[in-house]
């Protein structure tokens, strides 16, 4: 039997130390160190070996690390991971900006190694089954989707704005839903805080197939929402992150083995709604990540398609900025793969 793996943490903040939390209870996995400024949160590890920074831990014989520090520094931290040929799981956003996202793709692809974003939202339970039958055809063509994302404002969070920090998983989840890159956006902002972020956001998405999809944004809200509705020839599929729930509103126009194929009309039929259980995002990622690791087959989110997702996001921040359409950089960014390769650990 291998050893476990050897892993740690950088960057104790909120996302950290449930990253912590989640790799304690991956069988095959060991967190054997952490790393932070703060003195005060690496002192919640008493049982851990402790470094300040990256630096400290490059000579702790690590398999992996987990990067969670502030967005700003994921491109220094990511580096010298790479160059030290330490594979490497790191937050969302990859990089502050594109042309840092893809130094950062490039750093450990050059050498060969496993890396991962965090896309977690991939993984709450109700929008993996959405993908799931999405793919096996279940709601036939998709016409349309459009995403809400509201949450009270986080006072930890003070390096970016609502696009970059939240916005972030729904030009992610458009383009894994759809399985089509975003080609153009256009876009509205507003600052509410002072603070000279955005807080607001509305954007309109053209997907590469001429294919439509929305976002709607904020974090000055009184609730927490998490919700995708889609447009389907099967009817309207909406989708509750929060409360993990499929509601599916079906289409009577569509005859039992009817092919879910071009518009044959829509007229109001039952409704279906499903609770869905699953294991919590931050554990099915890390176990996505060790069986990277052990060659093992696995779906995680590559770095090419976070390199996407800051594509989109920095696209929509142009185009709220300049009050016209932007194209998102996607000619840059090769299709990602997810074949398995072998792996030595």
């Amino acid at each position: 039997m291998s050893p476990p793996l050897r892993a740690a943490v950088i960057g104790l903040g909120w996302a950290g130390s449930v990253h912590a939390q989640a790799l304690a209870r991956i069988d095959g996995v060991e967190l054997v160190a952490v790393a932070d400024t703060d003195p005060t949160r690496r002192a919640a590890y008493p049982h851990l070996y402790q470094a300040a920074d990256v630096t400290g831990l490059l000579g702790h014989d690590l398999d992996y690390c987990v990067v969670a520090t502030p967005t700003a520094t994921h491109e220094q931290v990511g580096l010298t991971l790479a160059d030290a040929g330490i594979n490497a799981l790191i937050e969302k956003p990859l990089a502050p900006t594109l042309a840092a996202a893809l130094r950062l793709a490039a750093a450990f692809e050059q050498r060969g190694l496993v890396a991962s974003v965090g896309h977690t939202e991939r993984r709450n339970p109700a929008i993996a089954e959405l993908a799931t039958r999405l793919r096996a055809g279940d709601f036939g063509d998709l016409y349309a989707l459009a995403t809400r994302r509201h949450s009270p404002f986080p006072d930890r969070i003070r390096d970016t704005g609502v696009v970059s920090d939240i916005g972030i998983h729904d030009v992610d989840l458009i383009a894994y839903l759809t399985g089509r890159p975003i080609s153009s956006v256009a876009a509205r902002t507003a600052s509410l805080t002072g603070r000279g972020h955005d807080d607001l956001a509305v954007a309109w998405c053209l997907l590469d197939d001429g294919g439509l999809a929305s976002m709607e944004l904020s974090r000055v809200a009184p609730l927490k929402e998490r919700l995708l509705v889609l447009h389907t020839a099967a009817g309207r599929v909406s989708v509750d992150a929060v409360t993990r729930t499929i509601t599916h509103h079906t289409n009577a126009a569509i005859g039992a083995g009817a092919p879910l194929t071009g518009f044959r009309g829509m007229s109001r039929g039952r409704v279906i709604s499903h609770h869905i259980e699953g294991p919590e995002p931050f554990h099915a990622q890390s176990l996505a990540f060790r069986d990277a690791l052990r060659g093992r087959a696995h779906d995680l989110v590559t770095l090419r398609e976070g390199v996407a997702a800051v594509a989109a996001t920095e696209a929509i921040l142009a185009a709220a900025r300049l009050g016209t359409d932007v194209p998102v950089a996607t000619s840059i960014i090769p299709k990602a793969s997810h074949a398995v390769e072998e792996s030595p650990l």
